[in-house]
């Protein structure tokens, strides 16, 4: 139903790489905040306890928010006073990022919100859901399986960040008696749980995924960064990317770029035109254009459709 372990590996991951830049930052605490809200959507769902019109509403992220999840949880899993505020506190904080506003928090803030969320995936909630609904009990048992798998990646990644090493060092253990534990490493959790009970079929495959490891870990990364909405190089996907260096034209040369984005749009030009055709900010843009029009080169009237401000330059 979710990925709520990707998006907690991935927290992690960012914050490794923001050292104290505030953009980066904010990533990752967007990504343990978003580990939490589906690790809470997937435990509510497995408890039988929940209504059915709820339950319906736990499968469209739209129809239930934040403050109705923590009230759920509040409700069934017993989610402390001081957790509630310290993830309302963790939302405000990831809407201001999520609406392009700088990162107001540190990096221990950050970290500290990502070991409390890990602490949050741990606690074994649903080890109190009622057994007297099969279908309940059948995805509560799933459900704490592949938790404790998750957790189990989740720790080994914190202590040792080359998936790779990692994946033959339990390879390696393989060969002592317990197979498979690379497997599980790698999301693999059908065969993983075979090669453990089977002494990795009988030494065979353990044997034979030495050789396919490396193969193995990258389909397991690649899979982990799409699930959590990252490229390969750990920028999110689907939202604007803002440049730390911006190259910034001098005031002649942002009037050149607008007469020759006037020319090109019949001699006319809104202030939201000219901010496309040169890169730099609205303020900017339509300070330009005041000047020209306090020299004479262009007029100010108003598109008799949208009602935009448009600047004419006559000499076009």
């Amino acid at each position: 139903m979710s990925n709520y372990s990707d998006k907690l590996r991935i927290g992690w991951e960012r914050l490794q790489k923001a050292g104290n830049d505030p953009e980066l930052l904010g990533y990752a605490l967007v990504s343990f905040h978003g580990a939490l809200a589906d690790y809470f959507r997937q435990w509510l769902a497995a408890n039988s306890a929940i209504e059915a019109e709820t339950y319906s509403k736990l499968q469209d992220r739209q129809a239930l928010n934040w403050q109705e999840l923590i009230d759920l949880m509040q409700k069934y899993g017993n989610l402390s006073y001081e957790a509630r505020f310290r993830i309302n506190n963790a939302n405000r904080l990831c809407q201001e990022v999520n609406h392009g506003n700088p990162f107001q928090g540190t990096r221990a803030d950050v970290e500290d919100y990502g070991k409390f969320v890990q602490k949050q995936i741990a606690n074994p909630y649903a080890a109190s859901l009622p057994k007297n609904n099969p279908r309940s009990y059948s995805q509560t048992n799933t459900f704490q399986l592949n938790n404790l798998a998750e957790i189990f990646r989740n720790e080994i990644n914190r202590s040792n960040n080359n998936p790779l090493i990692t994946s033959y060092l339990l390879c390696a253990v393989g060969f002592l008696g317990i197979g498979g534990l690379h497997r599980l490493y790698n999301g693999k959790i059908l065969t993983g749980f075979l090669w453990l009970f089977s002494g990795g079929l009988c030494g065979v495959g353990q044997f034979v995924d030495l050789f396919l490891i490396p193969r193995m870990v990258d389909e397991y990364e690649q899979k982990l960064r799409l699930k959590a909405g990252v490229s390969p190089y750990g920028v999110p996907l689907n939202q604007p990317v803002v440049s730390t260096s911006t190259y910034r034209p001098t005031a002649n040369q942002l009037m050149v770029k607008l007469i020759e984005a006037a020319e090109k749009n019949g001699g006319t030009l809104t202030v939201t035109q000219g901010v496309k055709a040169t890169g730099v900010s609205f303020a900017e843009v339509e300070k330009s254009l005041k000047e020209m029009f306090k020299s004479g080169y262009v007029r100010i009237d108003n598109d008799p459709i949208t009602g935009a401000v448009t600047y004419h330059f006559h000499e076009l």
